[in-house]
């Protein structure tokens, strides 16, 4: 028997449900997590990035007028999109 799809299928139904949580950071911005911290999405956020992270600083890419703080990491921190 294939016991891989039931696998699947488990794995996909508990990262859906784990939710979402929203907090306020101390430099007044907002964090909000997904999928059981698989992606997160803070803004304000002027924090050094870890060593241990692909990281791509946004305004080079886009060129805006100025930073936003804006950050965006990936699979648990090891995909890092930021802009400041």
């Amino acid at each position: 028997m294939n016991f891989r799809l039931p696998l699947v299928a488990v794995l996909l139904v508990s990262l859906a449900a784990s939710g979402c949580a929203t907090r306020n950071t101390s430099s007044g911005g907002k964090e909000t997590t997904l999928l059981g911290g698989a992606v997160t999405v803070a803004s304000d956020s002027f924090q050094p990035v870890t060593p241990a992270t692909v990281d791509t600083d946004t305004t080079k890419l886009i060129g805006k007028n100025g930073p936003s703080g804006g950050k965006v990491t990936i699979l648990w921190g090891l995909i890092t999109l930021r802009d400041y």
